[in-house]
């Protein structure tokens, strides 16, 4: 598809210079002062649109030579215009945050377990614009840290609901996605022998997710010239847990050890190019 543009117009201020003569009914004419009896106090002049008039001292109150006049003006910005129609890519780069809680017996919160994880994700969309307001497509993101690993696939869908006058789209993406990945766990305590005795070191199990999960956020587009754009959005994601299962776990501490995390809840900050 070929790229157009839309000029809109926004006003400015500039200022021009004039003679003015302040007529007694309130009216200002601008203009040049041809000339003047400075006995007589009559004035020949010439107005901005070429009309000459000749003015006695009773036809008016003051008169004054090169005085600066506000003028509103119009600038010229240009729209780039929005791709609407066909098929549209897109590749990005994502921080990622997320962290589960333990469904545990009130009696027992200060025991409560926590799952957490973040991390760098890259992802890619493809998909359909329905009209420019509507895009569905598919989406997948793989993602790695120290602390984390995941990867989703599933559907996405933007509304854009700004009014298409400026080069910055404001769209809400909307993602249903499944998801498999590891969140570490807090630390249990490892008794280590040492040739001078014992001591206590820390050691992390991770539990490994497959969810479903619902995301919502907000997102900024800001348009180029060939009708792609480069993103940002900010998005709230709600996991509901499929399955789990504990790795890292050494043979002591695996029995027993079964927290229970029914949903984990994220943040994401994504940066992405669409074309």
């Amino acid at each position: 598809m070929l790229a157009s543009n839309t000029v809109f117009a926004q006003d400015s201020t500039r200022y021009e210079v004039y003679d003015a003569i302040h007529l007694k009914d309130g009216q200002i004419l601008k203009g040049t002062i041809l000339s003047y009896d400075s006995q007589l106090g009559g004035i020949s002049f010439k107005d901005i649109y070429g009309r000459v008039y000749n003015f006695s001292r009773a036809d008016y109150s003051f008169f004054k030579e090169k005085q600066s006049f506000e003028i509103k003006t119009k600038n010229k910005k240009t729209v780039n215009e929005r791709k609407d129609s066909g098929i549209r890519y897109s590749l990005g780069i994502n921080a990622f945050y997320l962290q589960g809680l333990e469904k545990i017996e009130n009696d027992n919160l200060n025991t409560r377990k926590v799952t957490r994880g973040m991390g760098i994700g890259l992802t890619g969309t493809i998909g359909k614009y329905f009209t420019r307001s509507h895009f569905l497509g598919a989406s997948a993101e793989i993602g790695t840290a120290a602390s984390s690993s995941l990867y989703n696939i599933g559907v996405r869908y933007n509304f854009e609901y700004d009014d298409k006058k400026s080069n910055v789209a404001k769209y809400i993406p909307i993602e249903l996605k499944y998801q498999h990945m590891s969140l570490e766990n807090p630390g249990i305590g490892d008794t280590v022998v040492y040739s001078n005795g014992t001591g206590i070191t820390n050691y992390y199990p991770k539990t490994q997710f497959s969810t479903m999960y619902l995301s919502i956020g907000h997102g900024f587009g800001f348009i180029m010239k060939h009708g792609g754009s480069f993103n940002i959005e900010l998005s709230y994601q709600r996991h509901f847990t499929l399955s789990q299962k504990f790795y890292n776990l050494k043979p002591q501490d695996a029995v027993g050890y079964n927290p229970k995390f029914p949903q984990v809840n994220g943040f994401r900050l994504g940066f992405s190019f669409s074309f």
